[in-house]
C-alpha cells in the first residue's frame, strides 16, 4: 500500500460516514411544523420598507461644475472678508486722532504704532506733540510733586 492510496481510501470512508451531501430545505414541511413563525415572516414581508430619500449633498457634490462653483463662492467670500478687515484696520485720513496723555503717547506700543503708520517722521511728530502737551518744566521738583507725578494725581 502506498500513502496516496491510503489517503483516498480514508477520505471515502469519512465522507460516507458523515454524509457530505448538501442539505435540502423543504419549505412545505417547515410551514407545517412552524405555523406561527411562518405567519410572522409573512407579516414582515407585507410591510413596506421605508423609502430612502436621496441625499441632496451627495447628489450635488457629484457634479464637477457644482464643485467648482462652490469653491469659487468660498474663495470670493474669504477674500471679501479679508479685504474688509484690512480696510477696518487702516486708519482713514482726515479723521482726527483721539487726544492721548503724554505718558500714553510715549509708550513703546504707541511709538511702534506711529512708526508703522508713518515711519520715523511720525514718531518724531508724536514726541513733539507730547512735549507740547507737557509744556515747560521746572528745573527742580519737590518730593511731593515727584510723588504726585508717579501716582497720576
Amino acid at each position: 500500500m502506498n500513502k496516496q492510496r491510503d489517503e483516498k481510501h480514508l477520505d471515502e470512508l469519512i465522507s460516507r460516514a458523515i454524509n457530505t451531501q448538501e442539505p435540502q430545505f423543504d419549505a412545505e414541511k417547515w410551514k407545517q411544523k412552524y405555523p406561527d413563525e411562518y405567519q410572522t415572516l409573512i407579516s414582515r414581508a407585507s410591510k413596506k420598507a421605508p423609502t430612502h430619500r436621496p441625499n441632496i449633498w451627495r447628489i450635488t457634490l457629484r457634479s464637477p461644475i457644482i464643485r467648482i462653483a462652490a469653491a469659487a463662492v468660498i474663495i470670493i467670500a474669504v477674500s471679501f472678508f479679508s479685504i474688509r478687515q484690512d480696510q477696518d484696520k487702516q486708519e482713514q485720513p482726515g479723521i482726527a486722532e483721539v487726544k492721548k496723555s503724554p505718558v500714553e503717547m510715549m509708550t513703546a506700543l504707541s511709538l511702534e504704532h506711529a512708526f508703522r503708520r508713518g515711519g520715523i517722521e511720525a514718531v518724531e511728530n508724536q514726541c513733539e506733540q507730547a512735549l507740547k502737551l507737557l509744556g515747560p518744566r521746572t528745573v527742580s521738583l519737590s518730593s511731593q510733586e515727584l510723588l504726585s507725578e508717579f501716582n497720576g494725581s
